[in-house]
C-alpha cells in the first residue's frame, strides 16, 4: 500500500515539473496588437481592430479632470504624435499598421505628456 502511495506521489510530482515549462510559442502582451493579430481578424480600420482584438483598450476611466473636453478615454497617438480621439481609428487602415499599443495612464502621461491620464492608444505604422 505504501509503495503505491509512493508511486502514484512520484508520477504526480513528476507531471507536474514536466507540464510547468511547456508553453508553446512566445507569451503574447495584451497591451500590444501584432500585424498578424489584425490580419487574422480581417478587419479595415484601426477602430475595428481593437474592438475586435481589445476591447479593453476602449474602458473609460470616467473623466479624471473638469474640462469640458475629458472623456475619460485615452488619447490616440500615431507614430509618437497626437493623432486624435477614440474615434480618429477609424480613420487609419490596418494595411501598414505594424503594432497597436495600450498604455495605462501613468505610463502614458511617462511617454507622451501630461494630459494623458485615462491612458493612451500609440498606433506605429510602417511609415515612421
Amino acid at each position: 500500500m505504501r509503495v503505491k502511495y509512493l508511486a502514484v506521489l512520484a508520477a504526480g510530482l513528476v507531471m507536474a515539473c514536466a507540464s510547468a515549462g511547456t508553453r508553446s510559442g512566445p507569451r503574447k502582451d495584451s497591451n500590444v496588437i501584432t500585424r498578424e493579430e489584425i490580419a487574422a481578424a480581417h478587419v479595415y480600420n484601426a477602430y475595428d481592430a481593437v474592438q475586435m482584438l481589445r476591447p479593453s483598450f476602449f474602458h473609460s476611466h470616467g473623466a479624471t479632470t473638469l474640462s469640458a473636453g475629458d472623456t475619460g478615454l485615452p488619447n490616440v497617438y500615431l507614430n509618437h504624435q497626437l493623432y486624435g480621439d477614440i474615434q480618429s481609428l477609424r480613420q487609419l487602415d490596418v494595411s501598414a499598421i505594424r503594432e497597436i499599443h495600450y498604455y495605462n495612464g501613468p505610463e502614458a502621461s511617462n511617454r507622451f505628456g501630461l494630459g494623458n491620464v485615462s491612458g493612451a492608444i500609440e498606433v506605429i505604422t510602417d511609415a515612421q
